[in-house]
């Protein structure tokens, strides 16, 4: 067993062991008989001798114990000085400070901290007011950031529609180069509709005369239609021709006009497919789920319908009409206009249907052009409108939520109110419930009483005949004992029976002043019943309407946070930096090897250096 002395070195190494500890080791080890330690008392306030060795080490034990938590906590505290092991048995070393000594310590130290503070307190207000500041200038930055940061994407956007507009210029400007090359305008010289019905009237004039010349030399004439018909005109004009009077030369030079207009004007249709439609197409969209209706996207997606069925139309007669030219046009696919009314009175349309296929075609592209225009302005107008509905819908979704919060906290309060009065008439119906059974009880108690008291005092009227009868007979006899004895016991049981029946009677009030009792509660229960029920079907009713009307409400915030959620979304899409990249004529990105990235560098440390 370890010693005293060792755990004290234990658990304060280094400290001098005290010899106050020796006389208790002595104590314990000697067989006289050692000091009364309060602990180690039985139930008596006795210590067996057995038991003396145990308690005594227990005792030391758990005092060292207790020295060693309390410096623990000190030190851990901070509150902690130098702590004096005192020897055991003995008192701490009476030594202290006088009552006005601490007083006046601890004022100085309440002094000298109140200064520290002094000092310390302009720097933490200081820091404080210089952390609320930057904070402020965070929080007002952050919508400014924010704001920026959408107007980028919203004109980075607006950059990739008018990069499509562009491409649409430019195919008006090719529309317009090869218009010029086909009415023979000079360069410098500017074509208008005059220029071009006078080119047309000349085309006119020498198919007249080509027709005239084989009407001459009985050759039959045909509609001029097609590229075959135009070259078959050249070839019998050649053939039979006497003199020519350069109608020959000018309608060859018509045919080989009207070869490279219709190849032009194939490539730039399909250029439009490719450089227009596919990008309207791909980014000029409504980005709505179907499953979410939105008034503004519904609209939007009807004119774009109506302008994607115009764009197909138009590219659908304009592919028919170039395949047609090697055979024979389709005129029923020419659009009437101002210009080819013009045509039909200064021209033989009839005759030369060939003469509308240039204008014809020209129109139809310009008309793609104009098409992709208006789709390309209605989807400006269609972010515009998105990004109001946005602020609309959120302001709106914000008020609505918040009404629907409120909402809730009346209902909350209702539904209070509908279990205070639901709990209120389940109490007062045990209640009266519960006097039903007592009146009931009663009655039966009363009806018993009522029974009992008929059967005494039947029994009463039967014992005093008796008794009276025996009276007369004693009275009419010689004495005798018996009967005087047995007239003596039946005048005992009649007053017997006299009280008992008085006690039934007392019984019989009490139970009828308990039931008028329990009736004017009943009576009273009942209204109450009465009325907690109403006022609980109202209630109920209120809350059964109220819940149906935040029902709705609710459902109306979830819809509106849908289609803000979906309005966001298409915001998103439409902005995003992925689907406007694919509008640009970009190179995609390549991915370097690192060994041809060092290459490179390289070099331009080499050219630096040069430099």
């Amino acid at each position: 067993m370890e010693t005293d002395r060792n755990i004290v070195g234990k658990f304060f190494p280094g400290s001098r062991p005290k010899p106050s500890l020796r006389p208790l080791r002595h104590n314990v080890r000697s067989k006289k008989r050692p000091k009364t330690f309060p602990d180690a008392t039985d139930s008596d306030g006795n210590i067996s001798s057995s038991q003396h060795d145990d308690m005594q080490l227990d005792t030391a034990r758990i005092s060292l114990e207790r020295i060693r938590s309390d410096f623990a906590q000190q030190i851990a505290t901070g509150q902690g000085r130098a702590l004096q092991l005192q020897p055991l048995g003995k008192p701490r070393d009476k030594r202290k400070k006088s009552k006005a000594k601490r007083i006046q310590e601890h004022d100085e130290e309440e002094e000298e901290e109140q200064k520290e503070n002094a000092e310390v307190e302009p720097l933490i207000t200081d820091r404080r007011k210089k952390s609320k500041k930057a904070m402020k200038e965070n929080t007002l930055k952050q919508p400014a950031m924010m704001t920026s940061m959408r107007e980028g994407i919203q004109r980075a956007y607006l950059d990739g529609l008018e990069f499509i507009r562009t491409k649409i210029s430019e195919m008006e400007q090719e529309v317009g180069q090869v218009r010029t090359s086909f009415y023979d305008c000079k360069d410098g010289e500017e074509e208008s509709e005059e220029k071009r019905e006078e080119y047309l009237k000349r085309c006119n004039e020498n198919f007249l005369i080509a027709n005239n010349e084989l009407r001459r030399k009985n050759v039959k004439l045909n509609v001029i239609d097609s590229e075959m018909k135009v070259v078959g005109v050249i070839n019998k004009l050649r053939e039979v021709a006497d003199v020519d009077q350069g109608e020959i030369a000018f309608i060859t030079q018509f045919w080989e006009n009207v070869k490279q207009t219709v190849e032009g004007l194939r490539m730039i249709v399909e250029k439009f497919q490719t450089n227009v439609l596919q990008r309207l197409n791909q980014s000029c969209t409504s980005y709505n789920n179907a499953d979410i209706n939105l008034e503004v996207s519904d609209r939007y997606m009807e004119e774009i319908i109506s302008y994607i069925a115009g764009l197909e139309r138009e590219i659908t007669n304009i592919r028919l009409l170039l395949k047609s030219f090697d055979s024979g046009i389709h005129q029923d696919l020419y659009t009437d206009s101002k210009f080819s009314d013009k045509l039909m009175v200064s021209c033989d349309l009839k005759a030369f249907p060939i003469l509308r296929l240039v204008p014809d075609l020209t129109a139809k592209v310009e008309r793609l052009c104009d098409i992709s225009r208006k789709w390309l302005d209605r989807d400006q107008q269609y972010m515009d409108e998105v990004n109001n509905y946005i602020k609309k819908t959120r302001n709106m979704t914000k008020r609505r939520e918040e009404v629907l919060k409120n909402q809730k906290e009346k209902q909350k309060k209702i539904e209070k109110a509908v279990k205070t009065a639901h709990i209120l008439l389940h109490n007062n119906r045990e209640k009266l419930q519960k006097i039903e059974m007592e009146l009931d009880n009663l009655e039966v108690q009363l009806s018993g009483f009522k029974t009992e008291k008929k059967t005494k005092h039947s029994e009463k009227s039967q014992k005093s005949s008796m008794a009276d009868f025996l009276k007369i007979t004693l009275t009419q006899t010689k004495k005798n004992y018996n009967l005087q004895m047995k007239r003596q016991r039946l005048v005992k049981q009649v007053h017997d029976l006299e009280e008992f029946l008085v006690s039934i009677e007392r019984e019989l009030s009490d139970v009828e002043d308990q039931m008028m009792v329990k009736k004017q509660e009943k009576f009273l229960l009942r209204e109450k019943v009465d009325t907690h029920q109403k006022t609980y079907e109202a209630f109920k009713t209120d809350f059964d309407r109220y819940s149906d009307g935040l029902e709705k409400l609710e459902q109306e915030v979830n819809v509106l946070s849908g289609q803000l959620l979906q309005l966001e979304i298409i915001q998103t899409y439409k902005s995003s930096p992925e689907n406007v990249e694919q509008i640009f004529d970009r190179p995609q990105t390549v991915k370097l090897a690192p060994s041809l990235k060092e290459k490179i560098r390289r070099k331009r440390k080499a050219l630096v250096t040069s430099e």
